[in-house]
């Protein structure tokens, strides 16, 4: 099989006529690899449910294998290839529930309550055995998501040494793990005989020298950064002393990693006065994949209780002791199931002296996502923030702290991204009057518009609304969007580089549902300096012109449309149709100074793309004059068995092509309706409105 490599040079266009089709040799597309995830610790993996949207596509992750193995083993598969990686290196990977959200769904740029940074899903891809989002700012959370071909004969074996039955298919748990390696920022090799080779010849279940070296370069070498003092048995146990408010609450909760899968952690601790029972629990459900054995004995003596964990779905581990004497000390020790894949791994041990009634119970969450319903859920997530999340309750019971633009929480930079690129929070509005303010400020090369976005959360959202204002809380000219999923987007044109911004968040207007939780992401525009120009034309205010973008294979693209125009009454439109079906599969829209950028995965094939200027108001006159940019940000792996013998071709198809004005242009597209008019559910620029009619009243 040989593995998509990008090579060759860049040929960008300009807005010279052109015909015919010219094939876009990329020399640096926007996949990015050698960016370290910003939490490495605490990275996830999850599965969507079936149905899931993959942009016009669906998921269908259980379809694909259950019908190849049992979905115990073809999960376990799938952790054991993350699983494999963090043994060496400085990460971590946890399994935790998704809500089946759409991939690429706006949200946090690492530990999004919704889903894991690595999500797992299948569809039909022709022309790719898998693809893969390596970490980049770019690709939000699209970063991390590994999606096979549906279409392939996969099959998961005993053992790496087992071929694929009648030598026709591919192991399933050898292009994971390869996946799994492009997930966390490797790069393919063009060599044979490694786990990340751009080649597939045979199953490879184990990490070479060189593929060891690769991951540490981004990572490190996996070290044990809560063990300052080794504690590898029960004479240089941790000492677990409870400080004055673990005691008034009694318990007291410590990390801890095994680092290898011979390592061991002891602690003691000294039952205090009036004590004479305590309750030991080993968490690792969401925080890492180790399948433990939890024992406490004696100071000098047996093993008074000990706990092995069912295995990787149900990692926490608890043992609850009765008759123990106040005032003598017990020895706790942690260490790895033998034979367990998941002998390396991050946890939380927690001692607890509390009536066990009090105590949370250690099953883990429901991980199995159900089919895609078209709702937002999720599934029995156990993380103690959760069920606030997306319920009625709320994550935070703050009222008038951040109110005004001179009390507004000063946001930091997400970290893993440019200085001042990106920001992130998470936050509720408590009451009908509540309101949230933010500041962020805009990086010293700031080029373009400022992107808000704002998601509600909970089984029964809050109608909020979004605005941005300057210091002195003057509104600032910006464009709202509200899509039909709640999510709002806000853009404000030609961001100004180091201007403190206020972003604020509260009830809308009529509001049916007043109060409930959120996330609102600002990201600054990146420039495009790395993206190439498809197309850059002026059309007259109602005209249509037709190009026709060629994808070689399955991947997912960044479009940038940009509008030049000091009007905001001007606007393009641009709509993405598959030839084939006639299906709309995406509209991007700009406004006059507006850069609008949107991620779409574009199966294999030929796809219109569409321009049409707007206009708003009738003193609107003169041509539109529009851009549009792209590039790929997955990374795919092609099918076919090859010889690793041979060296690979010398070049291989570019991964997409684009024909301004086509010769025998295709049928005449259906064109969006009115929804996805550039100027529809749009507040346009009030320039005589400097100030909110009622900042701290409606609101509105």
């Amino acid at each position: 099989m040989f593995f998509s490599h990008r090579s060759g040079k860049s040929r960008r266009k300009g807005s010279a006529a052109f015909s015919g089709v010219e094939a876009l040799e990329i020399r640096s597309l926007l996949t990015t690899y050698g960016l370290p995830w910003s939490d490495p610790r605490s990275l996830s993996i999850s599965f969507p449910g079936d149905g899931t949207p993959i942009g016009s596509e669906a998921n269908d992750i259980r379809q694909t294998l259950d019908a190849v193995t049992t979905r115990t083993r073809w999960q376990t598969a799938a952790l054991q290839a993350f699983q494999t990686w963090a043994e060496v290196a400085n990460i971590n990977v946890g399994l935790v529930a998704d809500r089946s959200d759409a991939f690429g769904t706006a949200g946090l740029a690492s530990n999004d309550p919704r889903f894991g940074e690595f999500r797992i899903g299948a569809f039909s891809q022709p022309g790719v055995l898998a693809s893969a989002v390596p970490f980049q700012p770019v690709a939000g959370t699209w970063s991390g998501d590994v999606l096979l071909n549906s279409d392939v004969s996969w099959y998961l074996g005993n053992s790496p040494a087992q071929q694929a039955p009648g030598g026709k298919g591919y192991e399933l748990r050898t292009v994971l793990l390869h996946e799994a390696g492009n997930s966390l920022g490797l790069e393919d090799r063009q060599d044979a005989g490694y786990v990340m080779s751009a080649q597939y010849t045979s199953p490879r279940w184990s990490l070479t020298a060189g593929d060891i070296s690769a991951i540490r370069a981004i990572y490190g070498a996996r070290q044990d950064i809560w063990e300052s003092v080794p504690n590898e048995n029960s004479a240089t146990a941790t000492p677990i002393v409870l400080t004055a408010a673990e005691a008034a609450v009694g318990r007291a909760v410590r990390s801890g990693s095994l680092n290898t899968a011979d390592d061991r952690d002891f602690y003691s601790f000294v039952m205090p006065a009036e004590k004479t029972s305590a309750t030991v629990t080993v968490w690792a459900s969401g925080i890492s994949l180790l399948e433990s054995r939890l024992r406490v004995r004696k100071e000098q003596g047996g093993v008074l209780g000990s706990d092995a964990v069912s295995g990787v779905f149900q990692n926490n581990g608890r043992v609850h002791l009765t008759g123990l004497t106040p005032g003598a000390t017990y020895v706790i020790s942690v260490d790895s199931l033998e034979n367990s894949s998941f002998r390396v791994g991050d946890y939380r041990l927690d001692l607890d002296y509390r009536d066990p009634a009090q105590l949370t119970p250690t099953t883990s969450a429901n991980y199995d996502s159900a089919a895609y319903s078209g709702r937002q859920r999720l599934q029995n997530a156990d993380n103690v923030g959760l069920p606030q999340l997306f319920s009625t309750g709320l994550v935070d019971s703050e009222v008038g702290q951040n109110d005004r633009p001179a009390t507004a929480t000063a946001l930091q930079s997400t970290p893993g991204f440019i200085s001042q690129s990106r920001y992130e929070a998470m936050g509720a509005i408590a009451t009908a009057v509540d309101r949230d303010l933010y500041t962020i400020v805009a990086p010293a090369g700031a080029v373009g518009s400022l992107n808000i976005t704002l998601t509600a959360l909970g089984t029964v959202r809050p109608d909020l609304t979004v605005v941005v204002m300057n210091q002195a809380g003057d509104r600032m000219p910006s464009q709202l969007k509200v899509g039909s999923d709640g999510l709002q987007s806000l853009v404000v044109p030609n961001a100004v580089p180091g201007q403190t911004y206020v972003v604020g968040v509260w009830q809308r207007a009529g509001a049916v549902q007043s109060t409930g939780n959120y996330l609102v992401t600002a990201d600054f525009s990146t420039a495009a300096a790395q993206m190439t120009v498809l197309t850059e034309k002026s059309l007259a205010i109602g005209a249509v012109d037709a190009d026709l973008l060629s994808s070689s294979k399955s991947q997912l693209f960044r479009f940038d449309l940009t509008t030049f125009s000091t009007s905001a009454g001007k606007a393009t439109l641009i709509s993405i149709i598959d030839v084939r079906t006639q299906q709309l599969v995406r509209t991007i829209s700009a406004a006059g100074g507006v850069t609008a950028s949107a991620f779409v995965w574009l199966p294999v094939g030929d796809y219109q793309v569409v321009a049409k200027a707007y206009a708003q108001g009738s003193t609107v006159t003169g041509p539109v004059s529009y851009r549009l940019l792209a590039d790929v940000v997955s990374d795919d792996d092609g099918p076919g068995y090859s010889d690793p013998t041979l060296p690979p071709p010398p070049s291989e198809p570019p991964p997409y092509t684009y024909n301004e004005n086509p010769d025998g242009s295709p049928t005449d597209p259906t064109l969006p309706g009115p929804e996805d008019d550039p100027f529809y559910q749009i507040p346009w620029w009030d320039m005589v409105e400097r100030y909110f009619d009622d900042l701290f009243g409606s609101g509105t």
